[in-house]
């Protein structure tokens, strides 16, 4: 077929579809709700992948946690059951023998809930306080808009200092007011703040700027219970050395909590390659479920696509029986129909695309996750909504292309 005959089907394919718009309005929207399904899915998936990677990097390579070990599971009616805590001793014992072979952090996370209170004002009492070390702030990826970190003075003398969140600070402060140096409450304990971190948003849909550090002693000394277990980040100077340090820290750990020759390991240890492995395990499963539950709403808005373009052959039986009387053959009766269909196929894809684009950003939005634009999936789905055009339309074309012409113009 010559390049002037294809672009003369095109443009007796737009004048058709001008003619029937509310048709093509109702078929362009069938194909626009499968894409809008599949894109939504997959953007809000990369949104969120993006987001979480970039906390992870934060993390830096090379990076091993030992924290407190969860047995049991939460399927088959099992509930997630906690081995015996890490204690503040135990880290600190670990940290002095890891400190000459890595950098080293202890923190106890999650140590509580708690309302800060300064000259008559307060927050809610859900912002989370934790304890930290002089290394706690640099490993976990955090960095400071104002003040200082905490001293390793500081931290091994219970200094009653703080580190805020930016939310915790605006609830607190004035816009014109600098918090450094002022003092807060925290359960009638008086706390001066040395520094403010840079704003952090928020991991699955829990704020991160609504937390304040304390020096992790001070956690020990005034806040602790039987409960209270405390972490051990190690970051290593070679990443590639990751996995021989991960053997020095596990056996320093056994001997530290007692473990026996042969017991499986009293704690958990985690290595921030391997979290981020299977991470993205776990998004392109979900990637797999979301092109599957897509490609279902595809197949139905197919068929009901094929319904409509039967429908559409047998109005136009009398203009086909004519444009066959004239001279058109069988081939160019079903070449029209097929460019018609897909130039709606396409029209559909877009119209998806963006709204799926939007949708699944919606939802990102509201898991504070960044804006996504999957490129390689816009491309995937304006070929597929062409592709589901093609094989929709083929048959109709091919039923609109043996129709005898004699018949057809007696078609009423």
């Amino acid at each position: 077929m010559s390049r002037a005959v294809l672009l003369e089907q095109v443009r007796l394919a737009l004048r058709s579809i001008r003619a029937q718009w509310l048709r093509t309005l109702l078929t362009i929207t069938i194909i626009g709700t499968g894409i809008m399904a599949l894109m939504s899915m997959i953007t809000a998936t990369e949104a969120l992948r993006s987001s979480l990677i970039e906390q992870f990097v934060g993390l830096g390579a090379g990076t091993l946690q030992i924290s407190q070990k969860q047995e049991g599971g939460a399927f088959g009616g099992r509930r997630l059951s906690n081995s015996n805590p890490i204690r503040f001793d135990e880290a600190m014992a670990l940290k002095k023998q890891a400190k000459e072979l890595a950098a080293t952090a202890v923190s106890a996370r999650g140590t509580m809930m708690g309302r800060l209170s300064r000259d008559g004002k307060e927050t809610d009492p859900n912002v989370l306080v934790v304890g930290g070390d002089e290394g706690f702030i640099p490993m976990s990826g955090y960095d400071l808009v104002a003040g200082r970190n905490f001293t390793s003075e500081e931290v091994r003398g219970n200094a009653p200092l703080v580190i805020l969140g930016g939310d915790v600070v605006s609830k607190l402060f004035s816009p014109s007011e600098n918090p450094l140096d002022k003092d807060i409450r925290i359960r009638n304990r008086r706390y001066r703040i040395v520094g403010v971190l840079d704003q952090q948003g928020a991991s699955f849909g829990m704020s991160q700027d609504n937390q304040a550090i304390l020096p992790v002693g001070e956690i020990q000394a005034r806040y602790s219970g039987s409960r209270t277990s405390y972490s051990v980040q190690i970051k290593s100077n070679d990443p590639e050395g990751i996995g021989a340090l991960s053997e020095v820290v596990i056996g320093e750990m056994r001997a530290i909590r007692g473990d026996l020759p042969g017991m499986a390991d009293s704690f958990r240890i985690s290595r921030s390659d391997a979290l981020i492995a299977q991470f993205n395990d776990s998004i392109s499963s979900v990637t797999l479920a979301a092109l599957f539950l897509g490609l279902i709403t595809l197949l139905g808005s197919s068929i009901g696509l094929t319904n409509i373009m039967l429908v559409t052959v047998t109005e136009r039986t009398r203009e086909i029986g004519l444009r066959k009387a004239l001279g058109a053959s069988s081939k160019t009766i079903q070449t029209q129909f097929l460019v018609e269909v897909v130039i709606i196929g396409l029209l559909g894809g877009i119209f998806g695309v963006a709204l799926g684009i939007g949708v699944g950003n919606v939802v990102a939005h509201y898991l504070e996750a960044p804006f996504a634009l999957p490129w390689g999936w816009i491309i995937i789905s304006l070929v597929l909504s062409g592709v589901v055009g093609l094989v929709s339309g083929y048959y109709p074309a091919r039923r609109a292309a043996l129709l005898d012409p004699i018949e057809s113009l007696r078609h009423a």
